[in-house]
């Protein structure tokens, strides 16, 4: 029995416990078929949204497993082809001493400050000895899936780091343009703080370099959305026109506008 894959996570889970969240979230219950590994997903930012995961160790042969959560001020969602819940990656199914995790989309308030104890409620079935084995591939093993009901009320922390600096990050420093005939080119922008909206780039160029703009406009967009989200890439586009440069590396500022604030960066372009 599977329930199929639930998506990889965008945002990955911590590597390492932290003791003091984990003695915040409650002493862990009693074992009945599942242990939560790590106490904590993967700190996240004001205003972010994202997967994030949370890894199980089986005790016990178990299936059908099914975890939901909540936690004060926050969206969640849950894979596609589950909807309600969140199941395991490779089945529903995990034999005794294997892991798998269940992946949750979270999206944090943009005013949170600190971090945000979750709770997760699992159910799932103890199978019978024998059914499956460590070694199996529950991908494609077909089994029956049976057994008295176990569930779990499980505590885990969500830190919320605070944003530092700049609203948005710069993610392409240089690119590279040919002489010889005009190149669209692509920089990518991530946001770090919540509320960079209605954003709008420009370039700065030296003499003999052209700038064109998409729909030619004095300005660029983003391609995805006018909101530069939290946690997240886009880019927007320019036309160069280098037929008026010598082969070399330029410096071109790079300035953007959007609601409430202002970015100044560089863009080094290097023509061939």
């Amino acid at each position: 029995m599977r329930a199929g894959r639930s998506p990889l996570p965008m945002v990955l889970l911590a590597t390492a416990p932290l003791w003091a969240a984990a003695d915040a979230a409650g002493a862990a219950p009693k074992d009945d078929g599942l242990t939560l590994v790590v106490p904590q997903f993967a700190a996240m930012l004001p205003g972010q949204e994202g997967w994030v995961s949370a890894l199980w160790t089986a005790t016990k042969d178990v299936c059908n497993v099914r975890a939901t959560a909540s936690g004060q001020g926050l969206r969640i969602g849950y894979p596609a082809n589950t909807d309600t819940y969140s199941s395991f990656y490779i089945s529903s199914g995990l034999a005794t001493g294997n892991t798998d995790y269940t992946a949750l989309n979270i999206a944090v308030p943009a005013t949170a400050t600190a971090a945000v104890p979750v709770t997760l409620n699992v159910t799932y079935l103890q199978m019978p000895p024998g059914l499956i084995k460590k070694s199996d591939d529950l991908k494609t093993k077909r089994f029956d899936c049976k057994g008295p009901k176990g569930a779990q009320t499980v505590k885990i922390v969500l830190p919320v780091t605070k944003p530092t600096g700049a609203a948005l990050l710069q993610k392409t420093t240089a690119i590279t343009v040919p002489r010889a005939k005009p190149a669209w080119v692509k920089v990518v922008f991530e946001g770090v703080r919540a509320g960079v909206s209605s954003f709008r780039a420009t370039l700065d160029p030296p003499e003999g370099l052209d700038v064109v703009y998409p729909g030619e406009k004095t300005s660029a967009g983003l391609n995805e959305s006018a909101t530069l989200e939290v946690g997240r890439s886009d880019y927007v586009s320019f036309r160069l026109d280098a037929s008026g440069l010598e082969p070399g590396t330029y410096t071109v500022p790079v300035k953007a506008a959007y609601t409430g604030g202002s970015y100044t960066g560089e863009l080094s372009v290097i023509v061939t």
